[in-house]
């Protein structure tokens, strides 16, 4: 009996199971039946079965799968070449622009003025070799602007290789920036070197190649050139590959608008009257470290400069003479070469010419930081090697004064105003005491009677003489 209704109740709670399933069944259905009602307003009117059915078949049709997104062409790239030497920190930029690859690398100094020039010369040469590029149809462009660089004293050379390609045509350019350290200033890289330069580069080149053509002595063939510690090397094409010689400063000096100390030669000449008469006074053998500050002296006091040219070994004798000499570079009067040892240079083998020249040029140079422009030759004695060889402008004179001669003060000023005339080159020695004497007196009497004493390079310039190396000059007629 217990057991009869034990069943019953389970039947009944099972049937209320079903019961409750069926209605969540019905439910389920009911609500997706009156969406479908919802979902065909837009075919409920239509004509006929057929339409409706297409009606709910378009309705029906699952999306189609989404198509995958195509992988992007990679984007052109510039590249930078190793073989180019680099003193120290570069920037570098990459791109992709307007069909146009390219690469900018340019230096980065510690001298600040110098830095912010270098960057700004670099960018400005990018955006026009863009704006060249961009005229091009021909979009498959790729430009490259790298740089080599270097220093000389007071000088920093940027030397920016350009290459570019348009479509399979491809050409390498270059362009060079020089900045002046002493005066925080851009050097015009076009006329640092003048016209003569390139005819004695010319010289050096051709004695390099063997069996080669003359090169032509233009800045059309050395327009491209990077100054180094060594000197100023400048490329050239020569059996269809590039090449390039480099020519110590010292040879050079004579023919640059801006020295390797960051000086314009320019600056050291006065203003004068080019139609009054000029005479130039030039002093041998020192410096004597008493008679020279002396003689400095006097010629301060008359508003007058001169020319001394002085001895390499002497300027090294003491420590006082190597504070005269950098005190005459200093006082706007003209250092000039001696050469080392007061040799004469015609009887001198060729290499022993040269090392009395090259030496006092370097001792010249270590202390006062400028080689000398001039060079007089011992004994006024030179030869067509030592004109050769020289790497300056021989300077002798037309007026001895034989101060060494007759060792008294009255004869020599006596004899030199017998003497003077306009554009003349007057020979004394400002290791003798006598002679410093009567420039004492020859100075003041010289300005009285109208001639302005000036420097080598002042006479030369007003009286519009190009100088050159290897070239003799005993004054100006």
């Amino acid at each position: 009996m217990k057991r009869t209704k034990k069943t019953k109740s389970m039947l009944r709670r099972l049937l209320l199971g079903s019961c409750g399933v069926l209605m969540l069944l019905l439910t389920f259905f009911l609500i997706n039946y009156i969406g479908k009602l919802s979902d065909t307003k837009a075919y409920a009117n239509a004509g006929s079965v057929d339409t409706a059915l297409e009606a709910w078949q378009e309705m029906t049709v699952t999306e189609e799968p989404k198509k995958p997104t195509p992988t992007p062409l990679p984007v052109p790239k510039a590249e930078f070449s190793k073989e180019y030497e680099h003193s120290g920190e570069a920037k570098e930029v990459l791109a992709y622009d307007s069909g146009i690859a390219y690469g900018l690398r340019y230096p980065v100094y510690e001298d600040a003025i110098c830095s912010s020039a270098v960057k700004k010369a670099a960018e400005e040469l990018l955006a026009a070799e863009l704006k060249e590029l961009s005229g091009t149809s021909d979009k498959d462009c790729k430009l490259v602007i790298d740089y080599e660089d270097g220093a000389a004293g007071e000088l920093v050379s940027v030397l920016f290789r350009i290459e570019k390609s348009v479509g399979s045509a491809a050409r390498t350019e270059k362009r060079q920036w020089i900045f002046n350290k002493k005066k925080g200033e851009t050097v015009n890289a076009e006329t640092l070197f003048s016209d003569r330069a390139y005819a004695y580069i010319a010289e050096q080149a051709s004695a390099t190649a063997e069996d080669a053509a003359p090169l032509t002595g233009d800045r059309e063939t050395f327009s491209s050139f990077l100054l180094t510690a060594e000197g100023a090397e400048f490329y050239y094409e020569a059996d269809g590959k590039e090449q390039s010689v480099t020519v110590p400063y010292a040879a050079l000096h004579t023919y640059m608008s801006v020295t390797v100390n960051g000086n314009v030669p320019a600056d050291s000449i006065r203003e004068l009257d080019p139609e009054k008469p000029m005479i130039a006074l030039t002093f041998d053998d020192g410096p004597h470290y008493i008679n020279t500050p002396r003689l400095l002296k006097i010629l301060e006091d008359n508003g007058a400069r001169a020319t001394f040219f002085i001895l390499g070994d002497r300027s090294f004798f003491t420590e006082a003479n190597k504070e005269t000499l950098r005190q005459l570079a200093a006082s706007g009067n003209e250092v000039a070469s001696h050469t080392y040892s007061h040799k004469n240079l015609a009887q001198l083998s060729i290499e022993d010419m040269v090392a009395e020249i090259t030496k006092a040029a370097d001792n010249i140079y270590a202390l006062t930081g400028e080689y000398p422009t001039f060079v007089r030759p011992p004994y006024g004695s030179y030869n067509d090697e030592v004109k050769q060889y020289a790497n300056a402008p021989l300077i002798t004179w037309n007026v001895d004064s034989e101060d060494w001669k007759s060792r008294d003060a009255a004869t020599i000023v006596e004899h030199v105003l017998e003497e003077a005339r306009d554009g003349r080159i007057v020979l004394l020695h400002d290791i003798h005491t006598f002679s410093v004497d009567a420039a004492e007196r020859l100075i003041p009497e010289l300005i009285e009677r109208g001639y302005q004493i000036v420097t080598l390079r002042e006479l030369f310039y007003y009286k519009g003489v190009e100088l050159e190396n290897g070239e003799v000059y005993h004054g100006v007629y």
